[in-house]
């Protein structure tokens, strides 16, 4: 067995196998259309495969990213593709294109690595734990109406909101990379990969103005797994009223939103949809697992600092196998790995009310989701 970087030619080999395995039925697409990210020219040498007698038996990468954690930036990695040929699975050859994807990831600076999977048994002996918290909101177009009613609430009325799908226009472009840039919580990215993730795959892309001025974006389905839920979005609160009744009206169904878990000073508005007695349903973020540990602590004393506590409050350690918190000197824990990680990111609240000032920081990786 041999596990390396697939040559240029071998690409598009690995790309059909992880699409066939993944579900992709012929005119469909393929992983490589919906996550540009990692199958990108530039993202090859982050791609792993395993060859038995010189034949493709499975494959995994990962993607390099700095996460925006509580608007401080952390370097990560989004593994994704993770498959092995059914006749090669008695082998550990996932358990090894995984470890591999972690091992050269942690080289490149990533302190946490983020995979998204319903295996969660096979990935909690590989070190990854189910943490974070997300909302999916449930729209129905019976909802329609209350939205455009609590649109104008908001100073925008129905005659002069203007929805629009696609037409990914450099001004569209450029006024909604700007509302993204502003969100806590999400993945870091350029311009440039603010384009390229709002053009892939099978999204659909709506947008509300008033004017000139953009309102709110949507970003609908992505991969296999998310048509009709809308992974990406932003915007003021009245134009995503009106963007999400002008999108129901069109669909005639059910839309869901994902959504980060925001403080009401950041996203009003799903506060209002929780008002309005809209379902919300509260879920874990994602597989997760620390790559260095050093930079997660370091992170964690920056926060601290940022709204005014002491970092010194809070000490941690990781020793014997487990991890050593003490909360000013008189509040000692121990953790194994699982419970640390759910200590840090939730989506449980610290028993200390104290700790729960800064406690848990929030996880949110929009752009390379169910990989």
């Amino acid at each position: 067995m041999e596990i390396r970087n697939p040559a240029p030619n071998e690409v598009e080999d690995i790309v059909a196998r992880v699409s066939k395995a993944f579900g992709y039925k012929e005119g469909e697409g393929d992983v490589a259309r919906d996550f540009p990210q990692l199958y990108g020219e530039n993202n090859r040498r982050h791609l792993f495969a395993a060859y038995v007698a010189r034949k493709l038996a499975g494959h995994a990468g990962f993607y390099p990213a700095v996460m925006k954690i509580e608007h401080l930036p952390i370097p990560v990695a989004g593994i994704g593709g993770v498959f092995v040929e059914e006749a090669h699975r008695s082998l550990g050859l996932g358990s090894k294109l995984v470890q591999k994807c972690c091992e050269e990831a942690q080289k490149e600076g990533a302190a946490l690595a983020f995979l998204w999977s319903d295996k969660h048994e096979y990935y909690n002996k590989l070190g990854f734990h189910l943490v974070g918290r997300q909302w999916t909101i449930t729209l129905d177009p019976k909802m329609a109406s209350p939205l455009v009613v609590a649109g104008e609430k908001h100073g925008i009325p129905a005659d002069k909101i203007k929805i629009v799908e696609g037409e990914l226009t450099p001004e569209f472009l450029s006024q909604s990379y700007r509302l993204q840039e502003k969100l806590p919580v999400g993945i870091a990215r350029s311009p440039e990969e603010h384009a390229l993730l709002l053009a892939s795959g099978a999204c659909r892309v709506f947008s509300a103005w008033v004017g000139k001025d953009l309102a709110a974006y949507f970003v609908i389905g992505k991969g296999m797994d998310l048509a009709n839920y809308v992974h990406e979005w932003a915007g003021d609160e009245g134009g995503l009223h009106h963007l999400a009744a002008g999108v129901l009206t069109q669909f005639g169904h059910a839309i869901h939103v994902l959504s980060p878990q925001y403080m009401p000073e950041e996203m009003r508005w799903i506060y209002t949809l929780e008002e309005m007695g809209i379902a919300m349903r509260g879920e874990q973020m994602a597989l997760v697992k620390i790559l260095d540990f050093m930079k997660v602590r370091r992170l964690l004393g920056e926060y601290m600092q940022r709204i005014g506590l002491p970092p010194g409050d809070l000490k941690i350690d990781r020793q014997d196998g487990g991890y050593h918190v003490e909360w000013k000197s008189k509040n000692r824990m121990r953790f194994d790995e699982a419970k640390f990680l759910k200590f840090l990111f939730g989506p449980d609240l610290p028993a200390s009310p104290e700790m729960r000032a800064f406690l848990p920081l929030r996880l949110w990786y929009w752009g390379m989701d169910s990989v």
